[in-house]
């Protein structure tokens, strides 16, 4: 082994951070290191025989985020002896009893599978905690809590790196439950909680139409629109374009998470009653006896195809409400507007290659210089 390839994916910086030092522990062991960021839209190069991949990436939902999950289904086969190794970033928390590190749940066994399906041999796994960034929800770290939590996180890092430069492997332990369940808690997070956490975000008065958060959304899931950003179900829920915003601009809207929630439960509610009564309209007016797997079928049915309506034209009706003048500060207002904004000391993210949609050109080259 003389040769390996770091493929990184990076919200807010902290799992570049972790792909540095491990890289650095692995050059000082004699290794050939090139990295690949999947954030900005790369691809897994051809391994070479003999190789290492490390996969260091974000945490989302329990799962690696859903570009990641793709990047590696699409990974070339891997060459004669080709290894792979995982590191799940994941946020750390600060509480009564001290530092507490993240858990990834099924993550690594999520992405050591798809590389297995692809010919990689298993190396390693290992959770890594930074500060959490998940700050379309709770405020990010600060101060000592933070500098803590970098500390923790770079000591884990360079441990992992060292192992891996020896040749050893160490790898996570989860039992069964977390094993099985651990996966569909993923899946449902990649396939469809994602989606719905993107449709909370909005863009208050503060917004100066940069484009800086839609040059540099990792899943090109933003785009621009009469000045302003707006979320499409492409988005991770990575988290990038709220930490990255230079006038933190970009909040949750609780207006946006009270309907959304009421939608839900209403449609749960609902689509049980419906169904029943379809199925016995169906069988002539009779009525339906109970909630079998029948009524189960229409019930979920019903439930998707609302909730796609509620994907698309409720949501551009709400798109639309926000540009109005006497409902904009109560539909773009939320609890975010006083939270702190997280970026791992000295990350600067890349803007994708291609312009989004709706975004200025003459801005692209000074998007850079406004990251924070």
């Amino acid at each position: 082994m003389d040769e390996a390839t770091i493929a990184v994916f990076s919200g807010t910086g902290n799992a570049a951070r972790a792909a540095g030092i491990v890289a650095d522990r692995l050059r000082a062991a004699g290794l050939a290191v090139s990295t690949v960021d999947l954030a900005a839209g790369a691809a897994l190069p051809e391994p070479s025989a003999g190789g290492l991949l490390v996969v260091c990436s974000s945490t989302l939902g329990f799962s690696p985020p859903s570009t990641v999950m793709r990047a590696l289904r699409r990974a070339p086969r891997a060459a004669p002896g080709s290894r792979a190794a995982v590191i799940c970033v994941c946020g750390a928390t600060m509480g009564k009893t001290g530092l507490t590190g993240g858990w990834s749940g099924a993550a690594s066994i999520a992405a050591l599978a798809a590389l297995g399906r692809r010919g990689y041999r298993a190396a390693g796994s290992v959770d890594v905690s930074y500060p959490e960034n998940w700050t379309q929800a709770s405020p990010p770290a600060t101060g000592a809590d933070r500098d803590a939590m970098l500390a923790r996180g770079d000591a884990e890092a360079a441990a992992f790196g060292t192992l891996l430069a020896s040749g050893q492997g160490t790898f996570l332990r989860r039992n069964p439950l977390t094993r099985s369940l651990g996966r569909f808690v993923g899946f449902v997070f990649r396939v469809l909680a994602r989606r719905a956490l993107a449709r909370l975000f909005v863009a208050d008065d503060a917004c100066t139409g940069c484009g800086l958060c839609a040059a540099a959304c990792p899943s090109g899931a933003i785009t621009m629109r009469g000045g302003r950003p707006a979320w499409s179900t492409a988005c991770s829920a990575c988290n990038r374009c709220i930490n990255l915003c230079p006038t933190a601009a970009i909040q949750t809207s609780t207006a946006r998470l009270v309907l959304v929630l009421g939608f839900n439960a209403a449609l749960m509610l609902a689509a049980p009653r419906v169904a029943r009564a379809t199925l016995a309209a169906v069988a002539g007016g009779s009525a339906w006896p109970g909630f079998g797997p029948a009524s189960f079928a229409l019930g979920l049915a019903l439930y998707a195809a609302l909730t796609v309506l509620q994907l698309g034209p409720l949501d551009a009706l709400l798109r639309a409400a926000e540009r109005s003048k006497p409902l904009r500060r109560l539909l773009t207002s939320g609890p975010t507007k006083r939270f702190p904004r997280y970026l791992a000391p000295g990350f600067s993210p890349a803007t994708r290659t291609e312009s989004p949609p709706g975004f200025p050109s003459d801005r692209r080259m000074s998007l850079r210089s406004r990251a924070r």
